[in-house]
């Protein structure tokens, strides 16, 4: 199949490498231009099966539309881009356009799937793709590939988990296309939610928050990311004290506060229902 890739980083050069090993046509690679090296990755991709490669700050420009004209795609592929996809770029392939989508759709539509599943602590997560339509993440589901999000996961290895399912799920997702009694599945609205992308408040330790609220921001926005933070810290890794060290800390901390022991080299945050702790943190 004769296939146009969109996209932005080291998901999309996974969903690439698939598609030529199994005998797809990359004929070219779109990535928006953000004036810094992050498209880096996809770059290299490109020299290294000589792919034309296109950087382009407005991804439905008629320079882009032109090149999918000439190009004759059968399929679009959106893997990992951040921008919104119009009709006029979307329609250009004769077997349509298809959206590779980390969340289990109709969850979490939008632009931080990833980060939603830690903070509202699912015990699951996934990989969707879907129909590319005029609304965002709205069109019928094609394929889910569902994997265990456990409660001392961090959004690192949530990734590491979603990209092993990025080097299978397009291929398999084709596959299906390509079989006439396939038949894709229409979203369910009742369990649409949909998210946009975190600001740096969302990052910010709430002290009216529980414990198991706290917990998961800071395993939701750390590295890769710039961390869960509050004032001038930054915390990278923490845990829940359990019953023995609450009851200790109890006697010395009450009520809502963030404090800094700065003898154990230790975070205490100190919320309603318990204790958070961290030794992994910085100062900035």
């Amino acid at each position: 199949m004769n296939v146009a890739v969109f996209g932005e980083d080291t998901f999309t050069s996974a969903v690439i490498e698939s598609l030529i090993s199994n005998g797809h046509k990359v004929s070219i690679i779109i990535t928006p231009n953000y004036f810094n090296k992050k498209d880096k990755v996809l770059e290299e991709t490109a020299n290294r099966h000589n792919i034309e490669f296109v950087k382009e700050e407005n991804v439905n420009s008629e320079k882009v539309k032109d090149l999918l004209i000439k190009i004759k795609p059968d399929l679009i592929i959106s893997a990992h881009l951040r921008k919104i996809l119009h009709k006029d770029i979307f329609s250009q392939a004769a077997k349509g356009a298809i959206n590779i989508h980390p969340s289990l759709l109709p969850k979490y539509r939008g632009l931080s799937p990833q980060h939603q599943a830690i903070l509202h602590g699912d015990g699951e997560s996934g990989v969707t793709v879907h129909y590319i339509d005029a609304d965002v993440d709205t069109g019928e589901i094609i394929l889910q590939k569902k994997f265990p999000v456990s409660g001392n996961d961090y959004i690192l290895s949530v990734q590491t988990k979603m990209m092993a399912i990025y080097k299978t799920i397009a291929v398999e997702a084709i596959g299906l296309l390509e079989d006439i009694s396939f038949r894709p599945q229409k979203q369910d609205l009742k369990q649409v939610s949909y998210f946009g992308p975190l600001k740096k408040t969302d990052r910010e330790i709430d002290l009216s928050k529980s414990k198991q609220e706290v917990y998961n921001l800071v395993r939701a926005v750390s590295l890769p990311y710039k961390g869960a933070f509050y004032k001038n810290y930054t915390i990278w890794v923490a845990n829940i004290a359990d019953a023995e060290r609450e009851a200790e800390l109890k006697k010395k901390y009450s009520g809502a506060g963030f404090y800094f022991d700065e003898a154990a080299d230790e975070i205490i945050i100190s919320l309603e229902d318990g204790f958070v702790l961290s030794d992994d943190f910085e100062i900035n």
